[in-house]
């Protein structure tokens, strides 16, 4: 007893050290993570966590059980047939995401391996992916979308379950400290064990596709809801002004919208591409702008005069040679103004949009990759703007216009947009990183089970084919894989921050 005490005593010195270091050096989450992995093997010993009917998993997760909610999952189950369905499309949507999921980190890994990891200047504290803590992730809209997207991944899980007449013993939430970290669902383990394999499968995939599904209706309520948005005033805006260029000499700001190219309206990127094409370097054009809002939102209008400089001898200058240049089909005439990131007023509300806002009409395969790419651009659009959906310059571009928009404001219907943003952030998150083929990630058993399938029917064909023969290679092949995709997204991470 006084050597298990011991030892136990020295992991805990051993965890307060680690935390305290990572704290001091990264950030007080990892201290406070450490205090909460202490205060939870105390509240085990002492059985509290027993009379919680709780339990701890993987050190610092503690894992709170209930059997609140099973009528609830039994009256939505009824209709078996269908969530049988429903499953059997789940697991073939699961099955293509995953080839790309793989593809994607094989050739992380080979890209790594071949021309290395460049260094991210991002703070340590975006590793921790919790409202609040996380730099990029505000706390209340992610919170209340976090909690939301973990409810109908288990309940898809459960609701499987039942269509396929396995019990559900109770459901829960793991909490990280205050945090909910997860959700679970707890089948009767024998009865899922002994379940065929494609029922496993349907079991395993219904939650991240149920969230990815979720994620593509919400993006569709965007699009409904941005349509009850209008530009106050129409125009363009550049992100940025070159230095030396007319631009800036000419006193345009970023930000300030052009309405007017040579008393020509302009209301798009494409229109003012157009204008510019219209001249040649060394004309002289009138520009009429709209001024940042003063105190009381108001706009100033103005003309400047700015004389377009050469596009080709910029890139020069920018060390591009003359064959690089030609290949882009410039020349030496071509005019160039001098911004960067022209856009449009309803660039922010468009954005979130994707592909429903091009502005000119594309092929349909076009579309199609357009709305399959979508998701990604959404989970990328926090990082880039410090963890809100669109700039504050973006959001005074726009206001509610439409029928909706006149009942409940703008303000109102941003709001609601945010929260759907987030929604959709959380679902196709946790949908996609569930379909890492690792275990204990749902794509880690959807991987197994494919592969018993596999490994299945080669066994078939030697001469002493056994069923705990193919579950022992299974279980090999799948450990060994599992511990291969975490050790290189781990070096990944680690590499990015060295």
């Amino acid at each position: 007893m006084s050597d298990t005490r011991a030892a136990r005593d020295r992991r805990a010195l051993i965890l307060i050290f680690v935390s305290a270091f990572l704290a001091a050096q990264w950030h007080w989450a990892f201290g406070a993570l450490g205090l909460w992995v202490l205060v939870l093997g105390q509240f085990e010993r002492r059985g509290i966590l027993d009379k919680w009917n709780a339990t701890r998993v993987l050190g610092g997760l503690l894992m709170l059980r209930s059997n609140r909610g099973q009528e609830t999952i039994e009256k939505v189950a009824k209709p078996r047939a269908f969530w049988r369905l429903y499953g059997e499309v789940s697991m073939w949507t699961c099955f293509f995401v995953m080839i790309f999921i793989v593809l994607f980190l094989l050739l992380s890994f080979g890209s790594a391996l071949i021309y290395g990891v460049p260094k991210s200047d991002a703070p340590a504290s975006q590793l921790i992916v919790l409202p609040g803590i996380n730099p990029i992730i505000p706390f209340w809209w992610p919170a209340i979308a976090f909690v939301g997207a973990l409810v109908i991944h288990e309940f898809a899980h459960a609701l499987q379950a039942r269509a396929h007449g396995m019990r559900v013993r109770s459901v829960g939430l793991l909490m990280l400290g205050p945090f909910p970290a997860g959700a679970f669902v707890e089948p009767e383990f024998e009865e899922l064990t002994k379940a065929p394999r494609r029922e496993r499968a349907r079991l395993f995939a219904a939650a991240p596709a149920t969230n990815m599904y979720a994620g593509l209706l919400s993006w569709l309520l965007i699009c409904l809801l941005a349509s009850q948005f209008s530009v106050i005033n129409p125009g363009v805006h550049a992100n940025g002004i070159i230095e030396d260029t007319a631009a800036a000499d000419s006193g345009l700001q970023p930000w300030e919208i052009i309405t007017h190219f040579d008393g020509n309206p302009v209301s798009t990127a494409g229109e003012m591409t157009e204008q510019l094409d219209a001249h040649s370097a060394g004309d002289t054009v009138n520009l009429t702008v709209l001024s940042h809002p003063n105190e009381n939102q108001l706009r100033t209008e103005r003309v400047i005069s700015v004389t377009l400089s050469s596009k080709w001898d910029y890139l020069k200058s920018q060390n591009m040679t003359d064959s690089e240049i030609e290949s882009m089909g410039i020349d030496e005439d071509d005019a160039f103004l001098g911004v960067s990131g022209m856009s449009s007023g309803s660039s922010g509300i468009d954005r979130l949009v994707g592909p429903m806002a091009w502005e000119t009409n594309q092929p349909l395969y076009m579309d199609a990759l357009g709305v399959a790419v979508q998701p990604f651009v959404l989970i990328g659009i926090p990082i880039g703007f410090e963890g809100q959906i669109m700039t504050p310059q973006e959001m005074e571009f726009i206001e509610a216009d439409g029928w909706l928009g006149d009942i409940l404001g703008t303000t109102v219907l941003m709001a609601i947009i945010t929260l759907l943003f987030w929604f959709i952030w959380w679902n196709f998150g946790l949908g996609l990183a569930n379909l890492i083929p690792i275990i204990p990630f749902d794509g880690g058993h959807l991987m197994k089970d494919f592969l018993g399938v596999v490994v299945g029917g080669i066994h078939r064909f030697t001469r002493h084919p056994h069923a705990l023969k193919t579950e022992l290679t299974v279980s090999k092949i799948s450990s060994f894989s599992s511990l291969f995709l975490f050790m290189g997204l781990l070096l990944i991470i680690i590499a990015q921050q060295l």
